[in-house]
């Protein structure tokens, strides 16, 4: 598992450099369709999180989207979500999120101070 959240980090981080981000989101759905059998959300969690320092350069977004394409492998369906918080001026800090079943994947104890931008649904 940690290897395809590895190969999923990586094609997101490049891919971000060169497409949209629902072009990319599109792509990611129509790859490889082999099951992760037995993946739990947490196991999918950890890999994403063990593999991300691995890939340089690799943010939230890039995270959030190998995790959601990784879920839907699993069997799992995750909304990618994107906020804004304005910082100390008029400097504004983004962020991306997964949520499953409405909560979110990763440990967030920030996102309250995050306005909701977009959700983007798990492609079918």
């Amino acid at each position: 598992m940690l290897h395809a959240a590895l190969a999923w980090l990586i094609l997101h981080r490049i891919g971000l450099a060169f497409l949209p981000l629902q072009t990319l989101q599109r792509l990611s759905s129509q790859g490889s369709r082999r099951p992760l059998a037995g993946a739990s959300l947490d196991d999918l969690r950890w890999a994403v999180l063990a593999a991300a320092p691995r890939v340089p350069g690799t943010r939230c977004l890039a995270r959030a989207l190998a995790l959601q394409a990784l879920m839907a492998r699993a069997g799992m369906t995750g909304q990618l979500c994107i906020g804004v918080a304005k910082e100390s001026g008029s400097t504004l800090e983004a962020h991306a999120w997964v949520l499953h079943e409405g909560a979110p994947v990763f440990d967030e104890p920030e996102l309250a101070r995050y306005s909701l931008l977009s959700v983007f649904p798990a492609e079918a």
